[in-house]
């Protein structure tokens, strides 16, 4: 039996040309536009792969005062811009990047409507003007902002970078644009992973020879590494992660021990 299918070879440079987006902080909300966009959009069902062109001029998407995004307060995050292709109509969405959101362009997404009421505060969750479901989507663009108190959008946004088609995925990836660094870290305090980017963590921790001595490696609220000696080993013992952008990291010690190195690749 052979499989038969058909590409639709229809090309509009949207891969080589960069998106231009705004964004301005303004009565503690968010307002995110974009200029006239043509767009090649991945079919719906997956099942094809055929694409549809649209063109048109998105209204500006509002992130309402008190919507934090899953940002958290006086930390640097990464909100994503995304056109969806709402039956032949570009609409403008946003996810903040910590989330771990799928982002390739491959699937298709749902989304969550802003509702004006400033209640957008998950990391996880795409948000519109009206929730649409199982919608193609392109990236056009990311805003960095840092805010003194997370859901009031009161200082502009330190970065706002439109992009075109794969951009984000390429420059996001491991280990593109990054070096091994030695940052000062400390036990039981929390830090968070403000670089866009994934970034690898590798810790020596010190163990004495005394039985019930160790230490947790957590990544955004999970145990990621669980580390106990018992009475007759010591030395210094390696434990690594890879820590997604956005999220939190924090080394707690079960009881003594010491960092004795600690190299992240960012």
């Amino acid at each position: 039996m052979a499989l038969v299918g058909t590409i639709n070879p229809t090309f509009t440079n949207a891969f080589s040309k960069v998106f231009s987006i705004t964004a301005s902080a303004a009565s503690s909300a968010l307002t995110i536009s974009a200029s006239a966009l043509t767009l090649d959009f991945r079919s719906n069902p997956l099942t094809s792969g055929t694409i549809t062109t649209v063109s048109g001029t998105p209204a500006n998407l509002v992130i309402s005062s008190g919507s934090t995004l899953g940002t958290v307060s006086a930390q640097q995050s990464r909100i994503v811009v995304i056109a969806l292709n709402n039956a032949g109509t570009i609409e403008l969405a946003a996810v903040n990047i910590s989330g771990g959101t799928q982002l390739d362009e491959t699937n298709l997404i749902s989304t969550t409507a802003e509702g004006g009421a400033g209640a957008a505060d998950s990391a996880s969750v795409v948000y519109s003007a009206t929730a649409r479901t199982s919608v193609a989507y392109r990236v056009v663009g990311y805003i960095e902002s840092t805010q003194a108190t997370a859901g009031t959008w009161a200082t502009a946004p330190s970065t706002i970078q439109g992009y075109g088609g794969q951009a984000l995925a390429a420059i996001s990836s491991l280990g593109y644009g990054q070096t091994w660094q030695s940052p000062s870290r400390a036990l039981a305090t929390t830090y968070y992973n403000t670089t866009g980017k994934p970034i690898f963590v590798n810790i020596n921790y010190a163990l004495s020879a005394t039985g019930g001595h160790g230490c947790d490696f957590i990544v955004a609220g999970v145990t990621i590494v669980t580390m106990r000696n018992n009475a007759s080993s010591s030395g210094n013992f390696p434990l690594s992660t890879i820590v997604p952008p956005g999220a939190s990291y924090i080394l707690n010690a079960a009881s003594s021990g010491s960092i004795s190195s600690w190299l992240e690749l960012r």
